[in-house]
């Protein structure tokens, strides 16, 4: 097996090694944001205090009555 050998600056290196910082700096920074903002939709959403299982069985129930009006009896 050979060997290849490649002569890199070290300003190269190190220009390369901060780029990839940034961007993964830039990344998490984005990921923290979006985690204070869902909390926020969170936080609001329960503070509606929506009875959401009642909601989705009326609607269920609605849809339902809605449905059999189309069938042939």
């Amino acid at each position: 097996m050979g060997k290849i050998i490649l002569e890199v600056k070290d300003e190269d290196i190190i220009q390369f090694g901060e780029l990839k910082i940034r961007e993964e700096m830039e990344q998490t920074l984005k990921l923290m944001k979006m985690k204070v903002l869902l909390k926020d939709i969170s936080s609001a959403i329960d503070s509606l205090k929506v009875d959401y299982e009642r909601e989705v069985e009326m609607i269920r129930e609605e849809t339902w009555q809605e449905y059999k009006k189309d069938l042939p009896l």
